[in-house]
């Protein structure tokens, strides 16, 4: 075992929810292991550790249970961190009382709280150091210019300091749980391999979504990142099965992330990594199978270091998974819709002549509408993309929509430009322009069309304002029943 201490703890609130990090040092080894731990942000007043906050009528549970070891005349001893078969992470808490020494097992999250509460010695496993831990060497020379680039990950990219796996392994889930993470607490979700639900011959990983989840965008299921090398400069695509019980299906999302940290701070304000990513095309399942297929294709730039899928929903219900594959692929192969993150700071295939490239499509009922491109039968002829009904009663709507940003441009004037057709809208369709941040009247201007129209022009200015947050969406939305087509789109800023 490997004497830890701690270096830092970085605690972060995102969307509702409280992401501490410990960066814990091996001293002898010369290596960092970063701990995220996440916690749902309850809505009301906030509690506290009494030991931050003297005044705290509610203490926390790791408050009460110190104090209780401490009535019964005990003390921790040391926290062991090891790893369960398959790589799971936990604790093994070394408590000593009058009677001798006694060891209880515990989760990461409750020990790492206890260790920073009593001051305690923590330690770690070779294994649990050879897989989750990363080398000072690769972040500087000197030990004071190591320190202060994996605390500055620690605060703006924690999930950079997780080492990454040369190839992809146990996607089958042969090995447990090994390489997966577990985004939910127990009161959220439970997570179990089903022998009695196969795809292939193989056990499915169950998971068990207890309640909807409403508080941050935490998700479900990730995989740990593993290297682009062998996929630089290639089409890559993820293929995966899922099975739902009394919900929607769940979301894949795919992502490449650069070698080179870039700021963003006209966006986040800190600095981060851009990334390519691209989510689920989902196949509903076929005649005889409760089976839906996932796809996601991407394209891996030269300058690529690694790659990073998770699996996403806020549904209650429960979800089979299996029949995971990872594969390059020719040139042949669609793409499922490529994302920049940041976002350009220019749009991008506005003629679609590289399909919905750079495009996102929002369903908030799954099935219920169709998009695509339909190609001009005249030669020369932009491509046009539509959204189409295809559900008797589609549930709420469906956006396409672009995504830029306009860190260059607050205070001008944006000019969208576009042909619409429309094919019996029921309740409406809109082409919108401003803030994606909708709320605050002015951060979005939008026209809306029912009924049945051929190709016309529509045009629509947005005064992009002084305090915008750096981010710009233009696109078209339909709700109810009905077909809208976009083409010949043309953005300007008016100086």
């Amino acid at each position: 075992m490997s004497q830890m201490r701690i270096l830092k703890i970085v605690v972060q609130n995102k969307h509702h929810t409280q992401i501490t990090t410990f960066l814990l040092l091996d001293a002898q080894q010369q290596r960092v292991l970063a701990l995220s731990l996440y916690e749902t942000i309850p809505v009301g007043p906030m509690r506290v550790s009494a030991q931050q906050d003297a005044t705290a009528t509610e203490p926390l549970t790791i408050d009460f249970l110190a104090n209780v070891l401490r009535a019964l005349g005990g003390t921790i001893e040391e926290i062991m961190l090891v790893t369960q078969p398959g790589g799971v992470l936990y604790a093994q808490v070394h408590l000593r009382d009058l009677r001798g020494q006694n060891v209880v097992t515990a989760r990461l999250n409750d020990a790492l709280r206890l260790a920073e509460r009593e001051n305690c010695k923590i330690s770690a496993s070779q294994e649990v150091l050879d897989l989750y831990a990363v080398n000072l060497a690769d972040y500087g020379a000197m030990p004071q210019e190591q320190f202060a680039a994996v605390e500055r990950l620690a605060e703006h990219n924690p999930r950079a300091l997780l080492p990454a796996l040369r190839e992809p392994r146990n996607l089958d889930f042969s090995m447990g749980s090994r390489y997966w993470r577990f985004g939910r607490d127990t009161e959220n979700a439970s997570y179990a391999l089903d022998p009695l639900v196969t795809y292939a011959g193989n056990a499915s990983l169950a998971i068990t979504l207890h309640q909807p989840f409403t508080r941050g965008k935490v998700s479900i299921l990730s995989y740990e990142s593993f290297l682009a090398d062998h996929y630089r400069g290639q089409r890559l695509r993820l293929v995966a099965y899922v099975k739902v019980e009394n919900m929607h299906q769940p979301l894949f999302e795919l992502m490449v992330n650069s070698s080179v940290e870039e700021c963003s701070a006209s966006i986040s304000g800190f600095p981060a990594r851009s990334s390519r990513l691209t989510r689920s095309h989902i196949t509903p399942p076929t005649e005889g199978s409760d089976w839906a297929q996932h796809e996601l294709v991407i394209d891996v730039p030269d300058d690529a270091y690694d790659i990073h899928f998770s699996l996403d929903t806020h549904e209650q219900g429960k979800i089979w998974l299996g029949g995971l594959h990872i594969e390059t692929v020719d040139q042949h192969v669609p793409f499922t819709g490529t994302l920049l993150r940041p976002p350009s700071r220019q749009p991008l295939n506005l003629d679609f002549s590289s399909g919905l490239e750079y495009w996102s499509v929002e369903e908030s009922a799954l099935w219920h509408y169709e998009y695509g491109i339909e190609e001009s039968a005249e030669p020369h002829r932009a491509a046009s993309a539509y959204l189409k009904a295809i559900d008797a009663a589609p549930g709420d709507s469906c956006t396409l929509q672009q995504m830029v940003n306009m860190q260059d441009h607050k205070g001008k004037q944006v000019r969208l430009q576009a042909m619409l057709k429309t094919q019996d809208v029921e309740l409406q369709m809109s082409l919108f322009i401003g803030s994606p941040f909708v709320g605050v009247e002015g951060d979005r201007i939008e026209e809306a069309i029912k009924g049945t129209t051929t190709w016309t022009s529509h045009t629509m200015i947005w005064q992009v304002p002084q305090e915008q947050r750096g981010l710009m969406s233009f696109g078209i939305a339909l709700r109810g029943r009905g077909q809208v087509w976009l083409k010949d789109v043309r953005w300007e800023v008016i100086v």
